[in-house]
């Protein structure tokens, strides 16, 4: 998540559009002359005004006048493209920015104008090049390299990514967005190996136990006590899995079980160092060497030792957040956390909380709009949409959003047209076929609720998609698929509620193995 905010980002932006104003006409471009009567000074200076008054959409056409009547000026191009980039429509300004660095590719503003909206645009490895031949220029510009770093972590970039968010906590070890981005960074590297690891073998105890430990540090007990059983029993010499299960034996009141796996987990022997050199570093506390020694062809137990290496490194950087003064990455972390453990009314404090130092940040509103969704508080979570569907009228999981909000309180006709939209822009949402499939139902049009049911059906794991489909093709006349559908449900349910009963019994926390 980019903890970006645009309100901020336009004092900057009017900074480098004001030096554009200031060098149209100077360094070799040409001056501004009177075109057909036209006084280009004082379209000038209202253009000037128009900017100071934050008032972007009707600076342009008087910008587009002034590259007309002086064709060919680097600095008027620039400041058309800056007003377009500022007015949101940062796609029509990056063709400017571009023109501009023909001419002159050492320009300041247009490299960090350009970077900007190459990441306005969803488009972050595009902005890499330009950001790095801006640091070129300014080795110290600290907000060029905060851009680097957030650019290279989304485009996947993530060694790179590491390298600039360490020089910005060296640089500046109170700046809290470094020390997020570094953990976050961290994070993405660890998940990384967990993806290669897993393509290796989904079901081996390497997986296992990191499933177990990830539930663990979610509080998610009897979840992890389940998956360090699983690795316990196909990995049953792998250092920390014992240690896993004493931990979970302690949280749950059972300290002399815990002990009997202690001892377990004490009377592994020290690594050996040549054959898995990540797992002897990581033993040592040496993460940083443990993950520069995952090769490219590691094996499974290497990977493994990475990814734990990963994980400490991330915990170190967001302890350091945490020793700063509040801020709105803080938040943000303790806010996802708390997703994590599905506690979306803990997220929504936090959200809540991130936006009282950052007032009208729209990507933190977004986050808490969806948490408050996912918490079902659908009423707090409608007039937020509403605001945001102003400007993103078209968007897909808005208009779901939307749609499935007034269906859960009951209203599905006005649910309807969000969820025509949100299909018009996305055909295959299912979530949002299965919305207006429950909406027509509900408003006892069953043929037209018949196909986007059916649709939906791989969503069903209670078998209540099921059930409405079967009534609705009962109210249909066709008896048949109506009485097939109902037994799918009968059996759906019957395996459903197996499925609690086993998978309950099979995360009680039982004391350990004798072995």
């Amino acid at each position: 998540m980019t903890l970006s905010v645009s309100s901020k980002r336009r004092p900057a932006l009017r900074a480098a559009f004001f030096i554009a104003l200031s060098l149209a006409g100077t360094g070799g471009a040409r001056p501004l002359r009177a075109a057909e009567g036209e006084d280009l000074g004082e379209l000038s200076r209202r253009v000037k005004e128009l900017m100071v008054a934050g008032r972007f959409a009707e600076a342009i056409p008087l910008c587009e006048r002034l590259v007309k009547a002086v064709p060919g000026n680097p600095g008027l191009v620039l400041n058309l493209g800056m007003a377009e980039q500022m007015a949101g429509h940062p796609q029509r300004a990056i063709p400017r920015f571009e023109e501009v660095l023909k001419a002159d590719p050492k320009s300041v503003p247009a490299l960090t104008s350009l970077a900007r909206a190459e990441l306005q645009t969803g488009e972050p490895k595009a902005a890499i090049s330009p950001l790095k031949r801006l640091l070129a220029l300014q080795p110290s510009n600290r907000e060029a390299r905060g851009m680097l770093a957030g650019a290279l972590l989304s485009g996947g970039e993530l060694d790179g990514a590491v390298s600039e968010y360490q020089r910005l906590t060296e640089e500046s070890p109170e700046d809290a967005k470094a020390w997020y981005g570094l953990g976050k960074a961290y994070q993405a590297q660890s998940a990384h190996l967990f993806d290669r690891l897993s393509a290796n073998g989904p079901q081996s105890g390497y997986v296992a136990a990191l499933i177990g430990a990830s539930r663990l540090q979610s509080q998610q007990y009897h979840s992890s006590f389940f998956f360090f059983k699983e690795a316990a029993q196909t990995a049953p010499s792998l250092r920390g899995v014992h240690a896993g299960l004493a931990a979970i034996y302690r949280r749950a009141g059972h300290p002399d079980w815990a002990r009997i796996e202690e001892k377990k987990e004490e009377g592994f022997p020290a690594p050996d160092c040549a054959v898995n050199a990540p797992e002897c570093y990581f033993v040592q506390n040496r993460y940083a060497d443990a993950v520069k020694a995952v090769k490219a062809h590691a094996s499974d137990a290497e990977l493994y030792w990475g990814i734990k290496s990963f994980d400490q490194l991330s915990l170190a950087a967001f302890a350091h957040l945490k020793a700063l003064p509040e801020s709105v990455e803080l938040h943000a972390l303790q806010a996802q956390v708390a997703h994590s453990r599905n506690q979306e009314l803990e997220a929504v404090s936090e959200w809540r909380a991130a936006l009282k130092l950052s007032p009208g940040n729209p990507r933190l509103e977004d986050e808490l709009t969806t948490s408050l969704f996912l918490a079902r508080d659908y009423k707090t979570a409608m007039p937020m949409l509403e605001k945001m569907m102003k400007t993103e009228s078209a968007s897909p999981d808005l208009n779901f959003m939307m749609g499935e909000s007034l269906l859960r309180i009951e209203e599905p006709e006005r649910a309807l047209p969000y969820l025509e939209k949100a299909l018009r822009a996305e055909p295959n949402m299912i979530p949002a076929h299965a919305s207006m499939g429950l909406a027509l139902a509900k408003l006892s049009r069953a043929k037209e609720a018949i196909p986007h049911l059916e649709k939906a059906l791989q969503l069903d794991d209670d078998g209540a998609l099921h059930y409405q489909l079967a009534r609705a093709y009962q109210q249909s006349g066709n008896a048949a698929r109506a009485a097939e559908l109902m037994a799918q449900y009968q059996e759906i349910q019957k395996r459903y509620q197996q499925d609690k009963e086993e998978v309950t019994k099979d995360v009680q926390i039982t004391p350990p193995s004798a072995n």
